[in-house]
């Protein structure tokens, strides 16, 4: 592991074992988090990265299965430690936003006691100082009147306000990195906008690291240093923001940011991606986006790609350019 990168997946893949077959979730997944920066993994839904991320927290339950490979944070890799260990430092040093703050939050319990909780797991206070880094996290995530609001329940708030709450939950143990996975799915545009700028601001204020999951470019464009494209459980193309946005070179990636809105040039409708996501199960041999690209070779259908350079940031896995 290289000493600028805080986390590292090393050929990771992960299988859930159903009557039907082996679904390979996630194949033979590399990539790096330097410290303070944020990675944006951008790919469709069942394209593997939230169970990345699910895999770096120890989340993955039967019938799922950590098949291979490493994950390494700060030296120690994450699949050898114990249990306990791993409780430790999940939400202390590493913490995870979910997507559905309401399926999160504990609807009997007020926002004071669950915030606490979390503060409680890893660091041991009083009830009084407990409660005023509760209200200073409030605070942070901008929560208004916070002393009042930690008296609340779930049901008694906005989903942006539920979602500010999971942020300062997270926030709780001074995490080293936080996964971000899917946080703005429920809200609506207006308050996305706030969660995003919200994380963004946290992120630069206490120097955390990032991981941001979404299905959505237009996301990670401001908030992101680098990014990950996913499809079929593996990684198709990664490099900087301006590698993927200036140069994308995988038709997946085209094919995504050729499908947003754009206010900079006339549109008169939007160019989706043709077919279905793939099947999982009954995987091809092959490069996985096969089956929709209009750029398909001959050897695309029985060869899986191998991955080229560019740059030292720019990679992509196509047989369009490894000749």
């Amino acid at each position: 592991m290289e000493n600028n990168s805080l986390l590292e997946l090393k050929n990771v893949s992960v299988s859930f074992f159903t009557p039907l077959g082996e679904v390979k979730a996630v194949d033979n997944v590399s990539y790096k988090l330097e410290k303070s920066s944020v990675l944006g993994i951008v790919g469709e839904s069942g394209s593997g990265k939230s169970v990345s991320a699910y895999s770096i927290m120890g989340l993955i339950d039967k019938p799922g299965k950590i098949t291979g490979g490493e994950i390494f944070f700060e030296g120690s890799d994450l699949l050898k430690i114990s249990a306990e260990e791993l409780r430790q430092l999940r939400g202390d040093q590493i913490s995870m936003i979910f997507q559905d703050p309401m399926t999160s939050l504990n609807p009997v319990y007020t926002i004071g006691m669950q915030i606490g909780e979390a503060l409680a797991t890893h660091h041991k206070t009083t009830k009084n100082k407990a409660t005023e880094r509760i209200v200073e996290l409030l605070d942070l995530v901008g929560i208004n009147d916070p002393r009042k609001r930690i008296k609340q329940y779930p049901h008694e708030l906005s989903g942006g306000m539920r979602q500010r709450i999971m942020i300062a939950m997270a926030l709780a143990g001074d995490p080293k990195v936080l996964i971000a996975d899917e946080p703005t799915t429920a809200l609506d545009v207006t308050i996305q906008a706030q969660i995003l700028e919200l994380i963004k601001d946290i992120q630069k204020k206490i120097n955390m690291a990032v991981i941001l999951i979404t299905h959505d470019f237009g996301i990670v464009a401001d908030l992101a240093d680098d990014i990950i494209v996913m499809y079929g459980g593996g990684i198709i193309e990664s490099g900087s923001v301006y590698d993927i946005f200036k140069n994308p070179k995988h038709p997946y990636t085209r094919g995504l940011l050729k499908s947003l809105p754009r206010v900079d040039i006339k549109q008169d409708k939007l160019i989706p991606i043709e077919g279905t996501p793939i099947d999982l199960i009954n995987m091809r041999l092959g490069c996985p986006f096969s089956p929709r690209c209009n750029e398909c070779l001959k050897v695309c259908i029985d060869h899986k790609p191998e991955e080229h350079k560019f740059e030292n940031t720019h990679k992509v896995s196509c047989w369009l350019y490894n000749k």
